[in-house]
């Protein structure tokens, strides 16, 4: 708690991004429902670091940047690389250089484990099931808004699925977790097993029930 905690205070996210919500409290609490076992400390390190620049990154899509900055930011995401970082607005940048310190600290700490392929499958949750998959399917939430069109359900649950982030948040969490996960671990969640859809659904329309109340009491 403590490290996680230094990490976000260091950060300084709640004065220099003022619109997004300072959730690292509540990020570290959901993670420890996930694992609260002492020998899984770095395991819950790194995903409370992920859940939490999840979190910063919805709301930049959903509550403050502007169309034109959100398909640069998604440009960036999409090439992963810190040279990318001059084409954005400073608020982003911030959030762009410690999205990618999380994944290259964690690449420090696990290289002298000699448990790089778990890096690898993380880094493969960030290409093709996770992070950039978010992102872009943020946009599209953000166009829709942008443009006040209103999706079918089909083409909403399509998007919202993903958006959900359970995909991406179940392949980090084995990533520090030890010997107890193996390869075929991580090549059995990337076969996207039907629990994985499962848990993306309730968690996706509990956080519409969710967000749809605040907007009714913020309304009034």
């Amino acid at each position: 708690m403590v490290v996680s905690f230094r990490w976000w205070k260091e950060l300084d996210f709640a004065h220099k991004l003022p619109f997004i919500r300072d959730r690292i409290a509540e990020c570290y609490f959901w993670i420890l429902g996930v694992y609260f076992e002492p020998q899984y400390s770095f395991a819950r390190r790194i995903l409370t670091k992920v859940i939490s620049m999840t979190s910063i990154i919805d709301d930049i899509y959903d509550v403050y940047g502007k169309i034109e900055e959100l398909e640069l930011f998604t440009s960036a995401i999409k090439r992963w690389d810190i040279s990318a970082i001059d084409q954005l607005p400073e608020y982003m940048k911030l959030c762009y250089r410690a999205l990618l310190d999380v994944y290259s600290e964690a690449e420090k700490d696990l290289a002298p484990q000699g448990k790089l392929y778990r890096l690898h499958y993380a880094k493969k949750a960030v290409e093709y099931s996770s992070m950039k998959n978010i992102v872009k399917n943020y946009f599209f939430e953000a166009k829709w808004c942008h443009q006040n069109y209103i999706p079918t359900m089909d083409e909403y649950m399509t998007v919202a699925l993903v958006t959900s982030a359970y995909p991406m948040l179940s392949t980090t969490s084995f990533v520090g977790m030890g010997d107890i996960v193996t390869k075929e671990s991580f090549e059995w969640l990337f076969s996207n097993p039907r629990f994985i859809r499962a848990s993306s659904v309730v968690c996706r329309l509990m956080d519409d029930m969710v967000s749809h109340k605040r907007a009714r009491c913020l309304k009034r």
